[in-house]
């Protein structure tokens, strides 16, 4: 919850909502490779065990507003299903000296794929859905354009999953000849428990922006930035994620687990009560030191009003 010195907590209902996994941890984040993905994304945290303030991010009370720790779960059992196909120049061990998947091989993974009752829904991208998602994604990159080939694309299966053993299909499909990669990303923790995100500066970043030639966020940094949004109209909590909540994170979304990236993005999360407009929150965060993106967190949010 939000908390003010001299005052009390301003209470919320925590509203368990399940979403699409947000744009920035899908490519913002973790980035998109460009014959199917090298990282798995990872976005927002769950409450979990870890103390407050966490061993290793002190907070001394140096800003009016002191964030608190995310709330307690649940976490939501629908999830996001990624089926990579063998190209060309696929990167993997199940694509070793054989060309691109056939459309046979396709079509038996479509087959697995609806005899799954985690299965909700599910669609194809074809390598020449995936190269243009590659051009576009890259316009402003001349020198990455130019290396884009139809045979290098990814064709792929996206799928909606519902609750299951998740494990046990990405087992499954991880078998299935032209496969190249399968995993599960949990749906998103935080549509519902808030508005908007504020991602922080990490330890390098070479991508351009406003984070380059720079460090991790500092605590001065982090404490300018409650400062500016301590006025926000309709601001009803703060929450803070931080470094040693990373890994508890990582591992509660991906299936299979894997070892977490490391220099993930600390992160602040704001609720509002009642949907703020972004751009005055952008507005309030401009030129601010430390902070590398401000965006709704539900990424699929239309219209000015998060």
């Amino acid at each position: 919850m939000l908390t003010r010195e001299g005052s009390s907590s301003l209470p919320t209902t925590v509203l368990a909502v399940v979403t699409a996994v947000l744009l920035v941890a899908s490519c913002g984040i973790s980035g998109c490779g460009i014959s199917g993905p090298s990282v798995r994304p990872v976005a927002s945290p769950s409450g979990s065990a870890t103390p407050w303030p966490p061993p290793d991010d002190p907070w001394p009370r140096t800003s009016a507003l002191t964030p608190s720790p995310p709330p307690d779960g649940p976490w939501p059992e629908t999830g996001q299903l990624s089926v990579f196909f063998c190209a060309r120049s696929s990167g993997f061990d199940a694509c070793d000296e054989r060309g691109a998947a056939t459309s046979r091989e396709i079509r038996r993974v479509r087959a697995l794929l609806a005899a799954a009752p985690e299965v909700r829904k599910v669609q194809f991208v074809s390598q020449a859905e995936k190269l243009r998602r590659e051009r576009k994604m890259f316009r402003d990159e001349p020198d990455i354009l130019e290396t884009l080939e139809l045979e290098d694309m990814a064709a792929s299966y996206e799928v909606r999953v519902g609750s299951g053993d998740w494990p046990a299909l990405v087992r499954r499909l991880s078998k299935a000849a032209g496969v190249s990669d399968a995993f599960v990303i949990r749906d998103d923790y935080w549509p519902g428990r808030a508005d908007v995100m504020i991602q922080l500066c990490v330890r390098t970043d070479s991508a351009g922006g406003p984070c380059v030639g720079r460090g991790f966020a500092t605590l001065a940094e982090k404490n300018a930035v409650l400062d500016r949004i301590d006025d926000l109209p309709g601001l009803d909590k703060v929450y803070f994620q931080a470094r040693s909540q990373q890994g508890s994170v990582w591992h509660r979304r991906n299936v299979p687990d894997s070892a977490p990236v490391p220099g993930l993005p600390e992160m602040f999360y704001l609720k509002f009560t009642s949907p703020p407009v972004l751009s005055e929150v952008r507005r309030a965060l401009r030129g601010a030191a430390g902070v590398a993106f401000v965006g709704p967190v539900d990424a699929s949010t239309a219209g000015k009003r998060v």
